[in-house]
């Protein structure tokens, strides 16, 4: 496919730093008669007031906060922390920070304060962004953060050495902005921290260069124009949320409309109210959407239910096979009512999403695409396009970055390696594991194994380090057999694991460690549901349906009953670190 020519239909725009970006986009948003369009909306939680950003307020209230930074004291390249919930604020200071030549360090606002004080200790932070229910969850963290502004605090009303935020980004400006292109592609932009599902926090630094160029790729990859409304839903601190659901908004002119909580009821209304037509999420918040439709489905009569299906098949038959989007007109009223009506376009990333999901949302008549990234490159590395797409796949590298397989075996799978404009400057004060990251010759080990087909499509098997070598010798990706659960009736989650040989030759044999969904247990079968060899029992016929359709050496030999779901990192990936020893310390069976 030319990816180029795909890539053209929308402007690259590479603007010299974050400083030129900001000019810009306050340039945004002016209709006719110079009515201005919202940058930003958000309706706080258990309020009927909405707050409105506009694009030229947007960029008076930045540069007023990068000048009151300035003026107490912040040199270029300074650090100052951004505490919150997903809100206006948030995203304002982002910019204010950046734009200013300092340096943004979101922080996780589900971690404990011991957390937070570490990556607080180790950015090295001059100052703190913060709303006010984080601000006296946290105190100690306020006291060690020195300048500390407070999102919530009214002017005038300094409390405790906290400054008013609204207050500072009315004030006059106190101390010079930097030119546009005055600060430079390679200037260091934010610092992130991840612990993603190794369990070992690294801060990763991205310049300005990077961050911009991973916001165009965003854009021109999913052909985002400024009559898209877009939806700011999963936690800011993290480079999926800030990149492509807040940034590339904003450089395209679109409304964002800000939601501080994940819970259905709050996203479904911020959908509905603010008319969202490009929604960006990870693949839970698509299987729980499924989920709900397919209940309410359930309790329809059986000859309606069965016209539904019928329906839904012949629309998924259109969708995949012809390329006709049948379901945009059969089950309009299915998605009005779910609260979906105006979404045209969906992306889901930061983890595998299940084909037979996004196969339901094409038969639904809204395009569900699926990407892939890494924080380390800003993360955007691919995306299915909204006109080629396989739902099976995570779609073809994104503009400006180059992706090669590294040490393909027989069967063309080996390391994904990465290139581009967007990788990251290293990992924060350690230099040593910023060059292992690398190879020689410079390109992202993003440890994912993967292939490439002969369409380009980009196909992601496992992990290098939850690969399974069986006695045999054979490789056993995990994520491949835990995709075989999917859909499962019984199951509600599920982690593939290694256990050394029980005939004590060298190499492992496959096991899967199973959460019941006792939900639906409970429902089907009531009062069973706290029978373990009954759920046992029905764990045993889901384990014997899934080896039926696997090669003799990924069979699983053996599995274990969890009754609690696995721990996972803030965006809901299953700490996998934590269950690599898991087989290894339950007795067998």
């Amino acid at each position: 496919m030319d990816l180029e020519r795909a890539y053209s239909r929308i402007p690259d725009r590479r603007y010299a730093d974050f400083r030129a970006f900001l000019e810009a986009a306050g340039g945004r948003g002016v209709g006719e008669g110079g009515r201005l369009k919202p940058a930003l909306r958000w309706r706080p939680e258990c309020s009927e007031e909405e707050r409105v950003v506009s694009f030229p307020e947007l960029r008076a209230k930045a540069e007023g906060l990068g000048s009151f930074l300035l003026g107490r004291g912040l040199g270029r390249g300074g650090r100052v922390a951004i505490l919150s919930e997903n809100r206006p604020e948030w995203c304002v200071s982002y910019l204010a920070v950046v734009a200013a030549g300092l340096v943004a360090v979101p922080l996780d606002a589900s971690l404990d304060e011991a957390g937070l004080l570490r990556n607080l200790a180790a950015a090295r932070c001059q100052a703190l962004f913060v709303s006010g229910r984080l601000a006296k969850r946290f105190p100690a963290l306020c006291a060690a953060a020195g300048l500390v502004l407070d999102f919530d605090l009214e002017p005038g009303k300094g409390e405790d050495g906290r400054v008013s935020f609204a207050e500072a980004a009315a004030a006059p400006l106190s101390a010079p902005l930097p030119k546009a292109g005055e600060l430079g592609p390679k200037a260091p932009a934010v610092i992130f921290f991840t612990s993603g599902t190794t369990g070992v926090a690294k801060g990763i630094t991205l310049s300005h260069g990077a961050v911009i160029a991973n916001v165009n790729a965003s854009r021109m990859s999913l052909y985002v124009d400024e009559d898209d409304v877009f939806v700011a839903l999963l936690p800011l601190h993290h480079t999926y949320a800030t990149t492509c659901s807040f940034l590339s908004g904003i450089e395209a002119g679109c409304t964002v409309v800000v939601v501080d909580r994940i819970a259905p009821s709050a996203v479904l209304r911020a959908i509905r109210e603010g008319g969202v037509t490009f929604l960006i999420g990870v693949p839970l918040l698509f299987d729980k959407v499924r989920g709900g439709i397919e209940a309410e489905f359930s309790k329809l009569p059986s000859f309606p239910r069965a016209l539904l299906r019928g329906a839904l098949s012949l629309s998924r038959f259109s969708a995949l096979r012809l390329g006709l989007p049948l379901g945009r007109l059969l089950f309009r009223p299915v998605r009005e009512k779910a609260g979906l009506g105006t979404v045209r376009l969906a992306v889901s990333g930061g983890g595998p999403l299940a084909p037979a999901t996004a196969d339901f949302f094409d038969a639904l008549g809204i395009n569900l695409v699926q990407g892939y990234g890494m924080s380390e490159n800003g993360p955007l590395i691919s995306v299915n396009l909204p006109k080629r797409k396989d739902n099976r796949s995570v779609g073809f590298p994104v503009k400006h970055t180059e992706l090669r397989i590294g040490e393909p075996g027989p069967d063309g799978i080996g390391e994904i390696q990465v290139r581009s404009p967007s990788l990251m400057e290293g990992y924060l004060d350690n230099p040593e594991a910023s060059r292992e990251a690398l190879t020689e010759d410079g390109w992202l080990k993003t440890g994912d194994l993967g292939r490439v087909d002969a369409r380009g499509f980009v196909f992601i098997t496992g992990r290098r380090k939850s690969l399974i070598v069986t006695e045999g010798g054979k490789n056993v990706y995990p994520e491949e057999i835990e995709g075989r659960f999917e859909g499962s009736a019984w199951i509600k989650e599920s982690l593939v694991v290694g256990r050394p040989s029980r005939r004590g030759h060298p190499g492992e044999e496959v096991i899967a460690v199973l959460v019941p969904d006792f939900e639906k247990l409970a429902l089907a079968h009531p009062g069973r549901e706290k029978d373990a060899a009954f759920v046992e029992s029905l764990l045993r016929e889901e384990v014997q349906r899934v080896n039926k359709t696997l090669p003799p050496y990924m069979k699983l030999a053996d599995f274990l009953v969890k009754d609690e779901e696995f721990e996972k990192t803030s965006t809901r990936k299953i700490k996998r670190f934590i269950y690599q020893e898991y087989a290894k310390a339950n007795p067998r069976r």
